[in-house]
């Protein structure tokens, strides 16, 4: 079976209201994506999601985990040097616009988080 998706993430929380609880679901979705049977080829971060590559994000291990598994991590390079962290991110690897384009225009799916 072949599952062909990626992840596009643009926030370090799922939702918008409430900040503790949006980091707790964020970080909840991750350690529930490792256990899960499909996996996507590739998670996609940008403006604050390059957030949850830094050594103090709580989603910093599962990331870890799904890129050991195969899963390719890019991160915003423009949206790195935005939160002055390029230098900081302790998974995934830095990626540009291009890069991030190609990669949507060939997924069979697109999931926005």
């Amino acid at each position: 079976m072949t599952i062909d998706f990626v992840y596009f993430i643009t926030s370090d929380k799922i939702g918008n209201q409430d900040q503790d609880l949006g980091s707790r679901l964020m970080n909840t979705f991750f350690l529930k994506l490792i256990q899960a049977k499909g996996m996507p080829t590739h998670i996609l971060l940008m403006e604050r999601g390059v957030q949850l590559l830094t050594p103090d994000s709580p989603s910093l291990d599962p990331m870890k985990v799904l890129e050991a598994r195969g899963v390719e991590i890019l991160a915003c390079q423009t949206c790195l040097e935005y939160y002055g962290i390029k230098e900081k991110i302790a998974a995934g690897k830095v990626s540009n616009m291009p890069d991030i384009i190609e990669v949507m225009q060939q997924a069979g799916k697109v999931i926005h988080l």
